[in-house]
């Protein structure tokens, strides 16, 4: 037995269609609530119609306004047709019977049937909800007034099937258009996936949470150890940095004021991809490279020339600061496993402790809890800069 949110899908005998004056014919009130035909669809359309003729009826209501098929009627009056096959429903609600017959329209790509199934389970929630306080006109329902409310449990399952997407898709619509109107008008209009609408809204909700970055500790410091949080491609993807932690513009990181005394050592983390952009940043911070150590993972991960297994850890001096003694050189290889996200190994830890025991030592764009003897900064640092610098000296 189907339930009442699905039985609007069963189909029942049509009426016969009419002919109507194209011009006697208006758009309802909550067209808007249904995407646009893209114009490619548009054009392939407006063709058909001109080789085989109207096909599908428009439907209407006894008022004239259009329920389903205003593409189909500016195709008619495109090709210069004063007349329109119709017919005439009379559902009990004429913006359900609006978005439940757009979710049959074969050129809306899954998110935007998503997109449309929120829609109807928001605007069912607001009826239900407008019908008790009609009813009930209680006083503490005064707090849900206006409330729209994505769909949960059975109803999201339900707005899933009548979609044909996954709960997944309706939940990541459901999610942008709770904190983001525009980007889900984007979403119904084709212009952004759900998937990666939703993986921004995340991000924006996420980086809101984090507070400022505090200014940068008071140095000098002879042993700079940064991080930086490159921006690698796309910052929609998947597999986008900015799904695990806020990014910033190249300039941005160059113009960074680091600290570092007259004689000072910076190793700095490169993403091979770019390479050149880390030696653009060694430089604008007042260091010359002069060599690197190589991190050897055990297994290959991403990449599009090659399947990355190693990540390199440059090495630049500024003014005279001598080199490790002998005994006390780095090999220039780590073999390590690969830790959480942009975690690194903590070798490198100890051999840089090990080769510069002495250094008053700075972990720039730190993350978690500061290592003992290293004074921290950033703003995902669990210790602010004072209190690691207090901890350091």
């Amino acid at each position: 037995m189907a339930t009442p949110l699905e039985s609007e899908l069963i189909p029942s005998s049509p009426p016969a269609p009419l002919l109507r004056p194209i011009h006697t014919l208006r758009r309802h009130p909550n067209a808007d609530l249904v995407p646009e035909m893209d114009e490619r669809t548009y054009s392939a359309l407006c063709a058909d119609i001109a080789r085989r003729g109207q096909q599908v009826p428009v439907e209407i209501s006894k008022a004239g306004e259009v329920l389903d098929g205003n593409a189909r009627l500016r195709a008619l009056g495109d090709l210069g047709v004063d007349e329109a096959a119709v017919r005439e429903v009379s559902p009990a609600d004429e913006v359900e019977h609006i978005i439940l017959a757009a979710l049959q329209h074969r050129h809306l790509t899954p998110s935007q049937r998503a997109a449309l199934a929120v829609e109807l389970d928001s605007y069912r929630q607001q009826r239900e909800q407008a019908q008790q306080r009609s009813m009930a006109n209680l006083r503490q329902n005064r707090d849900t007034e206006g409330a729209e409310l994505p769909p949960r449990g059975k109803t999201r399952e339900i707005a899933a099937r009548q979609a044909g997407v996954s709960a997944r898709t309706v939940q990541d619509v459901a999610t942008v258009r709770e904190h983001d109107a525009d980007l889900f008008e984007q979403i119904k209009a084709g212009q952004i996936a759900a998937d990666q609408a939703a993986r921004r809204v995340r991000r924006q909700l996420r980086d809101a949470q984090l507070p400022a970055p505090p200014p940068p500790p008071e140095g000098p410091f002879e042993l700079i150890y940064a991080d930086p949080p490159w921006q690698l491609g796309h910052p929609d993807s998947h597999n986008a940095p900015e799904n695990h932690y806020p990014c910033l513009p190249l300039e941005e990181i160059k113009a960074l004021p680091v600290p570092a005394a007259d004689d000072a050592i910076l190793f700095l983390w490169a993403v091979n991809t770019l390479l050149p952009q880390g030696l653009e940043v060694m430089h604008a911070w007042g260091f010359e490279y002069v060599a690197d150590i190589v991190w050897s993972k055990p297994s290959i991960g991403l990449g599009v020339w090659t399947r990355n297994r190693h990540e390199l850890l440059l090495i630049g001096r500024r003014g005279k600061l001598s080199p490790p003694d002998p005994d006390q050189r780095p090999d220039s290889v780590v073999e390590a496993k690969r830790g959480p996200h942009s975690a690194k190994p903590a070798a490198v830890y100890e051999r840089i402790e090990t080769a510069y025991p002495h250094l008053r030592k700075l972990e720039l764009f730190h993350r978690g809890s500061p290592r003992p003897g290293w004074t921290a900064w950033g703003n995902q640092s669990e210790t602010s800069a004072g209190e690691a610098s207090a901890e350091a000296a």
